[in-house]
């Protein structure tokens, strides 16, 4: 966790991207440390599977998924829908960790394709030092699809399936200001990772819809953000951002947290604090939880993004691929959706995963 001075009214989200000057795929066996095999499909998971109309025998091919990280339930439960979806299509399935660090993804690559993978879908930490690896897999003739995150346009990959970050954070900016009205705002953010492009689509979404609701509404735009804080998309490090944050800044009455986990456990620090009542939290993905906690009026608002429907758009992508289809988009959006009190029925499965 990195802790940020106090800045107001203009926040300079300055890139910080872990540059990796030169990286060389290597073809030369499997490490064993982190490379998965499935031969189960996850339990509790419907096989609704197949939505592309499929022409060519798949039971052959052999799709790997390398995710960022095991260490949130986003991308633990993603992880079982690709291979749910890939599953019902008959292709055989295998996965790797990137276990949250640069070299390991790249390395959790090499593993996939030493595995004999003939697609790779990839989940990438960072934008711009996995193009190399990308591009050395493509080289080598195995295509790869991005999900979740975005990848640098150098990469040769065949299409990004995201969710509609950026539209994301503009519902929730709009929601806070219809929501407190008048109140002048003094909010702390906090954020999942350095450099992250989705991070960085949300918390710019958020300023950019509650500026534009607040310039519909009353003319001016009077936001002041006095802190952010980095809590690696887990519950565990959004309760500990929010403790330095609080000690900070005790006065804040807004905290926007880029996704639920984080959120989740900044709101457990403000109850702790005596400070529920003051601090209105709204946070990003649609988990169960929040959406539990949103029906209590604990948890102000959050924006959809589905990791049964990034699985579902990135397999069949996938397939019409494979079936020899070359109009697929380069980026593919999921919806942007918000959820409040008012529509969190709607949402919430108590049988859900996520």
């Amino acid at each position: 966790m990195q802790r940020q001075q106090a800045k107001k009214v203009t926040i300079d989200f300055r890139r910080r991207c872990i540059i990796l000057s030169y990286i060389s795929i290597i073809f030369f066996g499997l490490t064993g440390c982190n490379l998965k095999s499935h031969s189960e499909k996850p339990g509790k998971l419907t096989t609704d599977t197949t939505a592309v109309k499929n022409k060519v025998d798949l039971t052959k091919i052999k799709i790997g998924y390398c995710t960022p990280s095991l260490n949130a339930p986003f991308y633990v439960v993603l992880t079982q829908y690709v291979q749910k979806y890939s599953e019902g299509y008959g292709m055989k399935f295998v996965s790797a960790d990137g276990q949250d660090d640069i070299i390991k993804q790249i390395t959790s690559m090499e593993d996939l394709i030493a595995a004999g993978v003939n697609v790779l879908i990839l989940n990438p930490l960072d934008h711009k030092a996995l193009v190399p690896a990308v591009n050395a897999a493509v080289k080598s003739g195995i295509p790869v699809f991005i999900v979740d995150s975005a990848i640098d346009p150098a990469a040769n990959y065949i299409t990004s399936v995201q969710a509609n970050n950026m539209g994301n954070g503009e519902l929730i900016g709009e929601w806070i200001v219809n929501k407190l009205g008048k109140t002048k705002i003094k909010a702390a953010l906090i954020s999942g990772s350095q450099g992250n492009p989705v991070g960085k689509e949300k918390r710019l979404g958020f300023i950019r819809g509650f500026s534009e609701a607040q310039l519909m509404t009353r003319g001016y735009v009077d936001l002041t953000i006095v802190s952010q804080g980095w809590g690696n998309w887990t519950n565990n490090g959004g309760l500990k951002a929010m403790e330095d944050i609080l000690v900070a800044n005790p006065d804040i009455n807004l905290l926007v947290a880029e996704n639920d986990a984080m959120g989740m456990g900044a709101l457990k620090t403000i109850n702790e604090s005596g400070e529920a009542a003051n601090i209105t939290v709204v946070g990003f993905d649609g988990q169960k939880e929040a959406y539990e906690l949103i029906k209590e009026g604990k948890f102000g608002a959050t924006a959809l993004n589905s990791p049964k429907e990034l699985a579902r758009l990135v397999v069949d992508a996938v397939v019409k691929y494979l079936n020899g289809e070359k109009q697929i988009e380069k980026v593919i959006y999921t919806p942007a959706v918000l959820i409040t009190k008012d529509n969190v029925d709607q949402f919430y499965d108590s049988k859900a995963i996520f």
